[in-house]
């Protein structure tokens, strides 16, 4: 059995297929209302395989890539039955370290950056040095930005993004794809967690600052019942205590600032707008 953490998570349920999607064709043998128990690893492997025994695996959006990407980072996530470890089993794993001697150990680790710091753009869709999901402007300071990377947490500029520090170092790896400010008060930050384009980290839930970023805490949506990805989170330019946040199993809301979420349409939603000038229309992009 392999238990490493690699400071990511991944969230298996027999009604949510983490990065395979629900609707993968490989996994429909495990989508029977008749199956009481989880596939292991190996299984959904075997189906996979079986599945492009005699099909191109070359056409692109086939998803046999980033299914490739999941089994090759997921096969270190076994439970002793073979079955993929969830989100809350690495959580607790990540704050049984946290809590641990370990992390009172001082780094004196000196990192800087050597490069690349140009490219040349070749016409690829992956040209560059990385990705960005997410960007957000103070809307108080149009100095202070913040940026969400695929699988490198929040990043934070104070002075219009000539400098950046990042503000989850002290977390484990995650993504995040959606900033919420409260306007209202703008070290109210909240994030929506994972990687909603290329699968690179999984969603913890959406998570709460009260510090301008500085620390950062579980919210009702969190490790325990988070749907796999998320993206744009939104707050109600009217009531700042609540949230829309777009997901790969609905369109969530809280009216307490993240205390609770209740999701009011199911399905995977790539996008999620309001209305200008009217909170009470919402324009949400099934996948």
């Amino acid at each position: 059995m392999k238990k490493i953490l690699v400071l990511s998570f991944t969230l298996f349920s027999l009604s949510l297929f983490a990065q395979l999607g629900t609707t993968a064709p490989w996994m429909e043998p495990f989508n029977s209302s008749n199956r009481t128990t989880e596939p292991t690893f190996q299984e959904i492997v075997d189906s996979f395989e079986a599945y492009w025994e005699d099909r191109d695996e070359t056409i692109k959006g086939s998803g046999y890539k980033p299914f490739k990407r999941w089994e090759s980072l997921y096969e270190n996530y076994l439970n002793d039955d073979g079955t993929v470890m969830s989100h809350k089993q690495l959580w607790d794993v990540w704050m049984q370290i946290n809590a641990s001697s370990r992390a009172a150990q001082t780094d004196d680790s000196d990192w800087y950056n050597i490069g690349p710091l140009t490219h040349t753009n070749t016409g690829s869709w992956s040209s560059g040095q990385g990705r960005v999901n997410a960007f957000a402007v103070d809307p108080s300071n149009s100095n202070v930005q913040y940026v969400g990377a695929p699988a490198g947490g929040i990043w934070k500029s104070i002075d219009a993004g000539a400098s950046w520090e990042p503000l989850t170092d002290h977390l484990p790896q995650i993504g995040v794809s959606g900033i919420a400010i409260d306007p209202t008060d703008t070290n109210i930050i909240y994030i929506a967690t994972g990687d909603d384009d290329a699968g690179d980290s999984s969603s913890i839930g959406v998570m709460k600052s009260t510090d301008g970023g500085l620390t950062w805490n579980t919210t009702g949506l969190n490790e325990s019942n988070t749907p796999d990805s998320m993206n744009e989170i939104y707050l109600d330019p009217a009531n700042e205590n609540i949230l829309w946040v777009a997901t790969s199993n609905g369109v969530y809301k809280t009216t307490d600032a993240g205390v609770t979420w209740v999701n009011k349409i199911n399905g995977e939603f790539d996008d999620l707008k309001v209305k200008p000038g009217s909170s009470d229309v919402l324009y949400a992009a099934d996948a």
